[in-house]
């Protein structure tokens, strides 16, 4: 029996061969062909509402998770996003003094993928910008004009942001209206006002007050600072007086004298120090000289070198022209308490 079917298979196919190759051949192209519309990979995060072409269009009650899915080339699955979403737009507020600004507003939503089909029958891939923003825009409105522009740009912002938000919640119930199945279609989760724009006469006027406004307390800062700086002037003028009171008494001649001795010690340790002659002047105080003479200074005598008063200095080496360059021309005179031969300048005179 066997036999006999397999002889009739292979009569069979030597008699249709071109007709069974042509026909695995247009199914494989088919396949190739159609294979995108065929085959439909749903990825992570995603659901599909189904479009049946020949038998009753969009399947309301129904959607397809993730994964990949197969169905006739002339059906369609619309995938959408179930993930978190974002939507910004920019809507025109008239504020209840009757001010127009405009504010860009930030939706935050969901969609609900038990509703995929009904969104694809009633508002399309597209129903961010065909449902969600302009009714947005509308709730935006109608709080916006409950309030002054002084009160949405800065004290109760955060309340009409809450305010938009609870009634979108209430709307989005409604979002598709006379459907009564599947609800909500749209998880709402945030809204908040991204920027707020206003007119350019009034930014300006406001940045004026608020900059006068910063003026006038940086004056109240200048003020207290003066008022301190005052006060420490006071005490420093006090410090002075008290200081003044206190050693008045006790400054007397000798006291100045021995101050005047001490400056004079420390003149002749400093390298510019010349000749420092000690002795009662007319103010009490030590003389301080220059050079002998303006070519070149003159060493001092060591304590060695030095002759009392009177004595006859031998004449230097060379005869008597070394001695008369050597020997100043006015008499040598020693400084009490000094080892040191000194020369009264013109107009000065050493005590003895």
């Amino acid at each position: 029996m066997s036999e006999r079917t397999a002889g009739r298979v292979e009569t069979w196919i030597d008699r249709h061969f071109i007709a069974t190759a042509a026909t695995l051949l247009f199914a494989i192209f088919f396949l190739l062909f159609f294979f995108k519309s065929i085959f439909i990979t749903i990825p992570a995060g995603h659901g599909g509402a189904l479009w049946l072409r020949f038998f009753g269009g969009t399947m309301l009650d129904f959607h397809y998770g993730e994964g990949t899915k197969m169905i006739f080339p002339w059906d369609r699955i619309y995938v959408y996003d179930l993930r978190l979403q974002q939507r910004t737009k920019t809507f025109q507020i008239l504020t209840k003094e009757g001010l127009q600004i405009e504010v860009d507003g930030t939706m935050m939503f969901r969609v609900n993928p038990e509703a995929v089909g009904l969104i694809t029958k009633y508002a399309g891939p597209d129903f961010a910008d065909k449902l969600v923003m302009p009714s947005v825009g509308a709730i935006v409105r109608l709080e916006g004009g409950k309030f002054t522009l002084e009160e949405i740009y800065a004290t109760k912002r955060t309340e009409v942001e809450r305010g938009v938000l609870a009634q979108f919640k209430l709307t989005v119930d409604v979002l598709i209206g006379g459907i009564e199945a599947q609800r909500p279609e749209i998880i709402v989760d945030d809204f908040w006002f991204s920027q707020i724009i206003l007119p350019k006469s009034l930014q300006d006027s406001i940045e004026g007050k608020l900059m006068q406004r910063q003026l006038a307390e940086q004056y109240v800062y200048i003020l207290q600072r003066e008022e301190q700086e005052a006060k420490r002037k006071a005490i420093e003028a006090q410090g002075i007086r008290a200081f003044q009171d206190t050693v008045s008494g006790g400054i007397s001649e000798n006291y100045l004298r021995w101050k005047g001795i001490d400056a004079t010690l420390k003149l002749a340790d400093s390298p510019n120090a010349k000749i420092v002659v000690i002795g009662s002047g007319k103010e009490g105080l030590p003389l301080i000289l220059g050079p002998w003479e303006s070519g070149a200074p003159t060493a001092a005598a060591t304590p060695a070198d030095a002759q009392q008063p009177g004595t006859a200095r031998p004449p230097p080496a060379g005869g008597p022209k070394a001695s008369r360059q050597a020997l100043p021309s006015e008499p040598m005179e020693f400084a009490p308490g000094l080892a040191m031969p000194v020369r009264p300048p013109v107009g000065l005179s050493v005590p003895r």
